[in-house]
């Protein structure tokens, strides 16, 4: 799926969710063409310090507009990126960006549902499911919930 001229994105909110992108893409080699995609934070802010990176406003249900700006820099970094590859953990500020690269580029998706989610699912998995070329999930109880996932055990 992968080879060197190949641009992954690296999409996830901040926390756990990228303390987890962290772990999961560990053997990622070096001379692959990496960026991230993220919130602001300052945290992310030091850590994204010396990596290619974005950072997009988070969009919350009960500010409409945030979904609207979410939007706007998914297209504009989709179309300026092009990855071929989303690997992701979530939450909300990925999935707009997963949509707009599933449809307009036809980018390969890579989810890793959160170690958290051990017996119920959050919202984020159960939207991306259907975009997801590989959906990956942590515990064995969460295939009652997402049958085509595969286990990969805990990161």
């Amino acid at each position: 799926m992968w080879h060197n001229g190949h641009k992954i994105c690296l999409a996830c909110s901040a926390g756990g969710h990228l303390r987890e992108l962290q772990l999961a893409i560990g053997s990622i080699p070096k001379d692959y063409h990496c960026y991230w995609l993220t919130l602001k934070t300052t945290s992310t802010k030091a850590f994204m310090k010396d990596k290619e990176h974005v950072f997009l406003t988070n969009f919350q249900p009960v500010k409409k507009w945030t979904l609207i700006a979410n939007c706007l820099q998914a297209v504009f970094w989709v179309l300026v990126k092009r990855p071929k590859v989303i690997i992701t953990t979530g939450a909300g500020v990925a999935v707009p960006t997963v949509f707009f690269a599933k449809k307009m580029l036809g980018t390969k998706v890579i989810f890793i549902n959160s170690a958290a989610d051990v017996t119920h699912a959050s919202k984020t998995p159960v939207w991306i499911e259907k975009y997801a070329d590989l959906f990956l999930v942590q515990w064995e109880e969460m295939k009652e919930i997402f049958p085509n996932a595969t286990c990969c055990g805990v990161l």
